[in-house]
């Protein structure tokens, strides 16, 4: 008996302590620099849970990608299943330019993948601008997930928007834009300035949802010069750091960034996300602890 009654109490004490330890930063709204001290000083644990976490709800991806319900359940199965120090919304490259009328395609279970990329020039763009009235399509479904999310759960919450540069290739095509940085760089600065536009305003409505900060994904940048990253890249990151306030930002690229590396830490953003082809330890010594870093295996 007295044994049970123990056993007991450990359960009962473990549970108030996983209460207080998921709601440790309950009703908190974070800046930059509160973000970053918050990390460093309770070495939090955010892991990359969204997509995986389909098996969990049995659900299929599209499903999540497409309903907001459907991917609040999951999102919610793995808060309290595995009770993280942040939750991501699950990631999509496509919700964008879905938006602007680009064709996709969507597998049950596998990531969206734009068909044809049909803006190649500067009447296609204008086409394109003309048509776009404002948060529109999947978009709402993202913006509902993080109202939802923001609403029961006090942890870190964040989500995702695709870069300007890859979003400008999503548009005119991934060659056809590494052509026209050397070509015509006019042409890819005006493709710029309208993804800034559409990702600016998508960001906003994100973060008035209740997102605590969201990660850029801008995997294109990788197949730029230091050079040209700067002039880019870099260039359209600062602006979206600048039209959302300095609101907190994360910036992810893919592959091998070691050439861009300290362009990435002249960029405005709190944390970096890059491949695991980079050398984490080594990236330690170079990066500030101010800047959150993780290296992710894809």
């Amino acid at each position: 008996m007295d044994t049970l009654l123990m056993l007991l109490l450990l359960w009962i004490k473990l549970r108030l302590f996983l209460t207080k330890y998921c709601n440790l930063l309950s009703g908190s709204v974070f800046t930059f620099m509160d973000i970053n001290k918050v990390i460093r000083e309770k070495n939090l644990v955010i892991p990359l849970l969204g997509a995986p976490g389909t098996t969990l709800s049995k659900t299929t991806l599209k499903e999540n990608l497409t309903d907001s319900k459907v991917q609040y359940k999951t999102l919610s199965m793995l808060i309290e299943k595995f009770c993280p120090d942040s939750i991501f919304s699950i990631m999509d490259l496509s919700v964008e330019v879905e938006a602007l009328g680009l064709n996709l395609k969507l597998p049950e279970n596998a990531h969206p993948l734009v068909t044809k990329h049909p803006v190649k020039n500067r009447e296609d763009l204008k086409i394109i601008r003309d048509n776009w009235h404002g948060i529109t399509g999947r978009m709402k479904v993202f913006i509902e997930v993080m109202e939802r999310i923001a609403r029961k759960y006090s942890i870190i919450k964040g989500g995702y928007v695709i870069g300007p540069f890859t979003m400008a290739g999503e548009l005119m095509g991934a060659h056809d834009i590494g052509v026209q940085v050397m070509l015509n760089p006019e042409l890819v600065f005006e493709f710029i300035d309208f993804s800034l536009e559409v990702i600016s305003e998508y960001a906003h409505a994100l973060f008035d949802a209740g997102a605590d900060t969201i990660a850029v994904l801008e995997p294109l940048a990788v197949i730029l010069s230091s050079n040209k990253y700067k002039e880019f890249s870099l260039y359209s990151f600062k602006r979206l750091v600048s039209n959302l306030h300095n609101k907190p930002l994360i910036l992810h690229i893919c592959g091998n960034t070691n050439h861009l590396i300290k362009s990435l830490l002249d960029s405005g953003a709190i944390g970096l996300s890059l491949d695991s082809i980079m050398n984490l330890e080594e990236l330690k010594k170079i990066i500030p602890k101010e800047i959150a870093l993780n290296c992710i295996n894809r």
